[in-house]
């Protein structure tokens, strides 16, 4: 069995991302009042994906590609493609960031799925790996992310994974 039959195989979904309009820079990331409106994102899945999945609305997920895995939370859309599932980017964020409040919603109920995006194609003949980028541009490759869904077991927690240590700040007194 080839590499791309078994990649598509195990991940049969594929996944992508794009940033709200309105948070497309980090100035919007950081105004106070946007991120009230954008605390946190969700998985976008076709109604017909997540019943042959068992998965309904709200349900908690693991989403896995061959780099890793992420969990979060699902919102069901007809307006997908049943063979792609998408989220808002850039919502995610590392408790103790940008001066976030220890509570929130960005660092338990925002995801991103760079964890799970390579950032080097399968190696090549003679060894070589090219830039998982764009070569033109080099923004990272968005639409080629291939994916697996897994509903949460019901003992899980309802936070978003991975969570990493809280980002230690420091004061910039003179």
């Amino acid at each position: 069995m080839g590499g791309a039959s078994l990649t598509h195989d195990q991940y049969p979904l594929y996944a992508i991302t794009q940033r709200p309009m309105h948070m497309y820079h980090s100035w919007g990331s950081q105004n106070a009042w946007l991120r009230q409106i954008t605390a946190e994102n969700r998985l976008y899945v076709h109604r017909d994906t997540a019943r042959a999945h068992d998965i309904a609305d709200d349900d908690w997920v693991w989403l896995s590609s061959p780099l890793g895995r992420v969990k979060c939370q699902v919102r069901l859309m007809d307006g997908v493609n049943p063979q792609t599932v998408w989220t808002w980017n850039a919502i995610g964020k590392r408790a103790g960031a940008w001066g976030l409040k220890p509570d929130a919603p960005e660092t338990s109920r925002g995801f991103l799925l760079n964890h799970l995006i390579a950032e080097l194609l399968p190696e090549r003949e003679g060894g070589y790996r090219f830039s998982n980028s764009d070569p033109i541009t080099g923004q990272a490759a968005w639409y080629d992310l291939r994916v697996a869904i897994e509903k949460c077991g019901p003992a899980e927690a309802h936070e978003t994974q991975p969570r990493f240590e809280r980002v230690a700040m420091t004061s910039r007194r003179s």
